[in-house]
């Protein structure tokens, strides 16, 4: 609805209902997930482990029979122990969802907003608003297309064409999917306010801010890592390779499957920009317009499992830009024939017209990574280890340079059993210094109507080089000593200057 409560000021207000429901297979058994709430862990299928036969050769042992089999065996399912599809709901399940979720309820987008003039002369305005929206159309349909009990992959060793056919083959574990049946649908409530001034001589200034709010956003982390320490338990270790951990599918959280990625519209983002613009419509031969946000843009991403959350994932998104600068203008060259009269002046040189978009915006965050020469596993499991941070890695503008683009000497290996403390992101990328110019002019035909347009387009036009990426990832000996001589460096840059013209004929 829309309610003008007087001259000065009116409101829009309003109300939207979405339900839906979730995506299904017309027929039974086309698809499948694994749901957590029936998986029971004493149904998990027994292994084939690794142990010495009676002349000491490393074999697969059936621990039921006692039976050896090739060692290529080891970490496959026993024929006929356990449920390979433990947990496992399949399409068309009536003890379960249709789409593998509950039923979302009626939901309730409110929208509201006003606009108003606080000196009644048309030349101020005050505009705010409000609103929910529901991403309800978000796709779940890819992770069930795969999964255990649906989709099995048996291997067959040591066979043949002649005795394929005949083979069950052995099976092992394999990557699922999950969701949580109660998942609620991703929200956004979008908040705005604005304050706008007719500056005369056709030029708008607009102060405003912006804010959106995710809710309920989609992440996904494997359940099925191994927790810390785990290779490094005595239960755990090879007999047969001292010194060696079992393969990791021995001591999974979850019996019989390999990684198992779980769906959760369990997070949140946040947005917030102060935004400044200027513009003026075109008059005396020039129009132009100056964006300027300041923003912030904050996300949980790569999910842990055994890490605090907070710490470890949340963080400045990948899009974030702290300050973007944007202009834009059109200028009409003044006539040449203002100072030389004649046909052919006003023929070629009157009339063209010089465009252009400048960007000035900040890098993009970046965190910081790290291998080592040794390849020690120095966890023995978990969500993974991170460098340790120990001091501020970026640099001021001054002392940014192509062959170090931050400070390199505050990262350090992380310890033997140490997570590390490295956040999300450490430092940023390099940011944009772009100019993009074109210049045109009509030349008419005996008539307005048909003309010959003639265009010359130049991007990044003083081709001012653009760093882009910078080799992020450090390198350890065993000592501890960085080894990467990149480590810091700029390894790649933007496009640079790219012209291009046209000639057009419009009839």
């Amino acid at each position: 609805d829309s309610w003008k409560i007087n001259r000065r000021l009116l409101m829009e207000y309003g109300m939207r209902f979405t339900w839906y429901n979730q995506m299904y297979p017309a027929k039974k058994g086309e698809q499948g997930i694994l749901a957590l709430d029936r998986y029971d862990p004493k149904k998990a299928p027994v292994f084939y482990r690794p142990a010495f036969d009676s002349t000491g050769k490393r074999m697969a042992l059936n621990p039921l029979t006692g039976q050896f089999l090739a060692a290529t065996y080891i970490g496959a399912f026993v024929p006929g122990t356990g449920d390979p599809g433990n947990g496992g709901v399949v399409s068309g399940d009536t003890s379960y969802p249709r789409g593998f979720q509950d039923q979302q309820p009626v939901l309730y987008g409110p929208r509201v907003g006003f606009s108003y003039d606080p000196f009644g002369k048309g030349k101020t305005a005050i505009r705010a608003a409000a609103a929910i929206l529901y991403n309800y159309r978000l796709s779940k349909w890819n992770p069930t297309t795969k999964n255990p009990p649906v989709i099995f992959t048996p291997i067959t060793y040591y066979g043949n064409l002649g005795t394929y056919l005949q083979s069950a083959g052995v099976l092992g574990p394999s990557n699922t999917n999950s969701y949580f049946r109660g998942s609620k649908t991703p929200t956004a409530y979008n908040l705005s306010f604005a304050i706008e001034q007719d500056l005369g001589r056709a030029t708008l200034l607009n102060v405003s801010y912006a804010g959106t709010l995710g809710r309920h956003t989609m992440q996904s982390r494997n359940l099925n890592i191994i927790p810390y320490g785990a290779r490094f338990l005595p239960q755990n270790q090879d007999p047969t390779n001292p010194g060696k951990p079992l393969p990791d599918n021995f001591m999974r959280p979850y019996p019989g499957y390999n990684n198992l990625t779980f769906y959760d519209p369990a997070f949140s983002s946040n947005y917030h920009a102060l935004l400044v613009s200027l513009s003026r419509r075109f008059a005396r031969g020039l129009q132009f317009g100056v964006a300027y946000t300041y923003s912030k843009f904050m996300t949980y991403t790569g999910i842990p499992i055994y890490q605090d959350r907070r710490v470890w994932s949340y963080g400045k998104d990948g899009g974030d830009e702290t300050h973007n600068l944007v202009s834009n203008f059109t200028w009409a060259v003044p006539k040449a024939s203002k100072l030389a009269p004649n046909r052919v002046v006003r023929y070629a040189l009157d009339d063209w017209a010089l465009s252009g978009i400048v960007t000035f915006a900040s890098g993009r965050p970046s965190g910081v990574g790290f291998s080592t020469t040794d390849g020690t596993d120095m966890n023995g499991g978990g969500d993974g280890q991170r460098i340790i941070v120990t001091g501020k890695a970026p640099l001021s503008r001054g002392d940014r340079s192509f062959s170090r683009w931050f400070n390199t000497s505050v990262f350090a290996r992380p310890p033997m059993g140490s997570a590390g403390n490295a956040p999300k992101d450490v430092y940023r990328n390099p940011g944009v210094n772009s100019w993009d110019l074109s210049i045109f002019k009509n030349f008419p035909v005996k008539s307005e109507r048909r003309y010959f347009q003639f265009r010359w387009e130049m991007y990044n036009a003083f081709n001012h080089t653009q760093f882009s990426g910078v080799d992020s990832t450090a390198r350890f000996d065993l000592q501890g000593n960085q080894v990467n001589a990149r480590f810091g460096q700029v390894t790649s840059t933007r496009t640079p200057r790219v012209m291009q013209g046209a000639l057009r004929f419009t009839f």
